[in-house]
């Protein structure tokens, strides 16, 4: 019992070390995304909808893995359709993303009852939920970041890369959900996490798909071109695909103008490059999703737009540029005022003045009559 006890103290110790970790991550992330980005609004999702978009992450997990696979995709599938019919592809690709959904709920549900916060939920007010809700923003801005190391290995790494991501994602809004007690529970909450995720600005997933293709085809060529050579290998590509061929034809055409052998150059270093740069690639584009998710899950859930924002379009040089402004302004008013005080004390002064000067005349008056007399 002893034993037990020791070691549930020693996985909470290394969670709650984790999350903090995660957490300050996560908030370096929101602060050089706020500096660097431009501020935005997010919409909140109307969800329970029956009419939406398929989210992005179910074809860009199709496209991968097609690229994957290769050539070998389009024959499966080519066979696949003549004898399964289309409906019970659908409902499996369904089926396999509702598991996925599944596995980010049991994970958020795993991980959020440790925060000591969150035993005291029904007691938090607003701005406390707000902060509950920064904090596990930050750590899955970490998490998602933390995919981009898998384009370390290539291809096969775009797929897991999505597939993370879509996992860090639905984690992100179930959670953020919880917070702001409205959980998302069963079949229902399944779709629900698909539809938010439907209307999130996820367009520049493709962009990094193609990116990271691009790069995963690159770096398989110079695999082959290391051991075949570089001339060898770009004529082997222009035969499989004539809209490479154009420009195979125009690298040798160059090199052989210049005197480079192509098969002679050491492209050792070049392939040690590729996969770091994927891994750039990845993590800059991961961070701009998941923020993409946290803004319209927080717009969805949190009881004020105010607070719904806050998170993605804070900006510290804004805030100073606000507090200037306020300063300038009340520097203004008291200046009006002191103006307007001024104006009035010599509006006085010249009444006093004036009065002054009306019964001097009037003493003299007197003074005159009475010598008349």
């Amino acid at each position: 019992m002893a034993k037990r006890s020791t070691l549930s103290k020693s996985i909470n110790t290394i969670g709650s070390f984790t999350r903090n970790n995660l957490e300050r991550v996560g908030a370096m992330i929101d602060s050089v995304n706020a500096k660097t980005g431009k501020p935005r609004q997010y919409k909140a999702v109307d969800l329970g909808d029956e009419d939406y978009q398929q989210d992005l992450f179910r074809e860009q997990t199709l496209k991968a893995t097609q690229q994957l696979l290769g050539p070998r995709f389009a024959t499966y599938g080519k066979y696949a359709k003549k004898v399964v019919p289309n409906s019970f592809f659908q409902s499996t690709v369904d089926g396999a993303f509702a598991q996925v959904a599944n596995l980010a709920a049991n994970w958020s549900q795993l991980d959020l009852p440790n925060e000591h916060r969150f035993a005291n939920i029904a007691t938090l007010d607003d701005e406390e939920r707000y902060a509950l809700a920064t904090d596990i923003a930050n750590q899955n801005r970490a998490l998602a970041m933390m995919g981009g190391l898998t384009g370390l290995a290539g291809l096969p790494g775009l797929l897991a890369d999505t597939l993370w991501l879509l996992l860090v994602s639905l984690r992100t809004v179930y959670q953020i959900a919880a917070v702001y007690n409205k959980p998302l529970t069963g079949k229902q909450g399944v779709k629900m996490a698909y539809e938010l995720l439907s209307n999130a600005d996820l367009s520049k997933m493709q962009e990094k798909q193609a990116l990271l293709a691009g790069l995963g085809i690159g770096k398989g060529l110079l695999d082959n071109a290391q051991s075949n050579g570089l001339h060898s290998e770009l004529k082997n590509l222009g035969l499989k695909n004539k809209n490479v061929n154009f420009y195979a034809a125009q690298i040798d055409k160059v090199a052989s103008q210049v005197g480079v052998d192509l098969d002679q150059i050491n492209l050792s270093w070049v392939r040690r490059f590729i996969p770091v740069t994927a891994v750039a690639i990845g993590m800059h584009y991961n961070s701009q999703l998941i923020d993409e998710v946290i803004g319209v899950a927080q717009a969805t859930f949190a009881p004020e737009a105010k607070l719904a924002n806050r998170a993605i379009t804070d900006d510290s040089s804004s805030e100073a540029k606000v507090e200037k402004t306020s300063t300038d302004e009340a520097k203004k008013d008291t200046e009006r005022k002191e103006k307007s005080s001024d104006s009035e004390k010599v509006s006085d002064k010249e009444e006093a003045s004036k009065e002054k000067t009306s019964s001097k005349k009037d003493a003299d008056k007197q003074t005159s009559d009475k010598k008349a007399k």
